[in-house]
């Protein structure tokens, strides 16, 4: 069994510390490296190691179109066995959170557990139950680290979903937009109102670059969440088992603690 890890660049002074991060993560194991650069800046003219491999992403879809693209390169190389563990990282991994040796050694031990019907993530929520598609959820994998048996992630693919939904549903998204709310048919109400408050918020207590930021890149980021979120359903609709890295009260404590520490640092 070999550990396959797709991570998608994008921010060149992110780089060092993710490949020295998963260096540190997967010393001890056999595992090969696709790095996918987004941003067209980071790959080098000379790569040292063996298991290290580069591509020139397109950036169509940020991380997702990353992994779509990485993933297919692997895989029609004869780079996956049936068996393999395949994770995809985007470069916030390390960076938008405080990322300690704790979680090393919970990475390592995921991977050393992971099932042949699981899916892993670090899980968020919204604190209330939302349907997508119908189907009932109270949990999703947040996309920036998420791993699982090659036999699986095959039946998930495209990871960009967005990709491949149909123009009304396209169009009805950017009318949504344009009146500065989220209108996705796939999503109940309540999550779509949450996404609104979280895209378009009043009080500050939203997404970072709100207000900021051009529609184009407001509907970008709206696909990525779309993406996200799809990604926990298509999951459980092939009767995966999704799982937290961050299982077990002490972890789920370590866990928030790390993130509102973090949030206090980046407002202080």
């Amino acid at each position: 069994m070999k550990v396959n890890i797709i991570v998608a660049l994008y921010y060149p002074h992110y780089y060092e510390k993710v490949r020295k991060e998963i260096f540190s993560i997967f010393n001890n194991a056999n595992f090969h490296l696709l790095f996918v650069d987004n941003s067209g800046k980071i790959i080098p003219e000379n790569e040292p190691d063996a298991n290290v491999q580069w591509l020139k992403g397109s950036n169509t879809a940020g991380e997702f179109s990353a992994w779509d693209e990485g993933y297919t390169l692997l895989a029609t190389n004869d780079t996956l066995g049936n068996d393999d563990i395949v994770i995809f990282m985007n470069d916030t991994f390390c960076h938008h959170r405080f990322f300690t040796f704790y979680d090393r050694i919970l990475y390592r031990k995921i991977v050393a557990r992971c099932t042949f019907k699981g899916i892993y993530g670090e899980l968020n929520s919204t604190g209330t139950r939302f349907t997508i598609n119908q189907l009932p959820l109270t949990t999703w994998i947040s996309s920036y680290v998420f791993l699982s048996r090659k036999e699986n992630i095959d039946r998930l693919l495209p990871l960009n979903t967005a990709s491949v939904m149909g123009d009304e549903v396209l169009a009805q998204i950017e009318s949504g937009l344009a009146n500065r709310k989220v209108d996705v048919s796939l999503f109940s109400d309540n999550l779509n109102q949450h996404l609104s408050n979280w895209l378009f918020p009043v009080n500050g207590n939203g997404w970072y670059n709100a207000g900021k930021t051009s529609p184009a890149v407001i509907l970008f980021k709206l696909k990525a969440i779309i993406n996200e979120k799809m990604l926990t359903h298509k999951a459980l609709e092939n009767d995966l088992d999704v799982n937290d890295i961050y299982q077990g009260k002490a972890n789920r404590i370590y866990n928030s603690v790390r993130n509102r520490l973090y949030t206090f640092y980046k407002r202080h």
